[in-house]
Formats: C-alpha cells, structure tokens, sequence
C-alpha cells in the first residue's frame, strides 16, 4: 500500500495515549483469557489441546504474522496505535517489508477464527459437562464481542488512516 500524507485524516492522532493502548490490551488479554480458560476443560490425555493450541495461533498471529504484513504499511508504524502494535513492529520488522494485501486477507480470517473458536469450544465444554458458570462464562465471551468491534470503530475515529485502511470502521463517519 502506498500511503500519501495528503490522504491521511489531519484531525487524527498522531499517537495514541499510553492509557488507551494499556487499557486496549488489558482488554484483550481478559476478551481471549476468558475463551482459553474456558476450554481448558477440553483435554486429550489430561492436556488442554484446544486452549493451547488458541493461545499460540493467537500469539503467532496477532504479535508476529500481522504485525509483519499489515503494521509495517502502517502511518503508526514505530508509533503508539491504539494497541501499540506500530511500537512493536518496527522492533522486529523493517518498513514495508510485508504483503499488505495478504496481511489484510489474514486478519479478517484471524478475527474470526479468534472469535468463533472460543464460542464452538465453550459450547463444546457445556455439552460435554454442563455447568452454570460455563453458560455464564459463554454469555460473557458473547458480550464482549461487540465491545471489542465498539472499541475497534472508537480507535478508528481517531486514526490518521481512518479514511484509506481497509480494516477502517469508521470511514463513514
């Protein structure tokens, strides 16, 4: 992607407050937090596949493949987003040196996969082992989905590739 500064949203932020990027990935660690140790309970010969397989595609995905492909395209990149990913890949890759199309590809399978799998696999556990909590827990991880993509539009509105980024909520607005 080729990025202009004239295309750039003037009024957006040119880094983000340190307390919105801790908050957001406060978030994210209690948003996955809760689907990995709900399905803990899903084992094979006492060990909980299905979390840690979760917890490293997420890992792999969203702190290292990501960051590669659509961070280093990024106007935030080696700058506080608003998780602070921009910061993190310029630690590790040089500019421009992913596939941004892929990396757009990627990341709309990621979310998903990283939604979806903890709501299959924690119906999974309370058809196995019915228990109140796991219906709660299950509600709960339901719940935070949308305010995870509330939050997402909200970065959205204040970022300077808020009308050219495809992943954008907010180009609309």
């Amino acid at each position: 992607m080729i990025m202009k500064e004239e295309n750039l949203y003037k009024e957006g932020l040119e880094n983000y407050p340190i307390g919105w990027v801790i908050g957001q990935n406060i978030f994210f660690l209690a948003y996955f937090g809760v689907g990995f140790i709900r399905m803990l309970p899903l084992r094979i010969h006492e060990f909980p596949i299905i979390s840690v397989l979760y917890a490293l595609f997420l890992i792999i995905m969203l702190l290292f493949v990501l960051r590669k492909h659509l961070c280093t395209h990024c106007h935030y990149y080696g700058k506080l987003c608003s998780t602070g990913w921009g910061k993190l890949s310029a630690l590790m890759f040089k500019k421009n040196s992913g596939n941004y199309q892929l990396g757009i590809r990627l990341a709309g399978i990621t979310w998903m996969l990283a939604t979806t799998i903890p709501i299959v696999g924690i119906i999974l556990t309370l058809i196995l082992n019915y228990s109140f909590s796991n219906l709660i827990f299950l509600i709960l991880f339901i719940l935070l989905t949308p305010i995870n993509f509330v939050s997402h539009k909200k970065a959205c509105e204040k970022c300077k590739m808020r009308f050219i980024c495809p992943a954008s909520m907010a180009k609309g607005d």
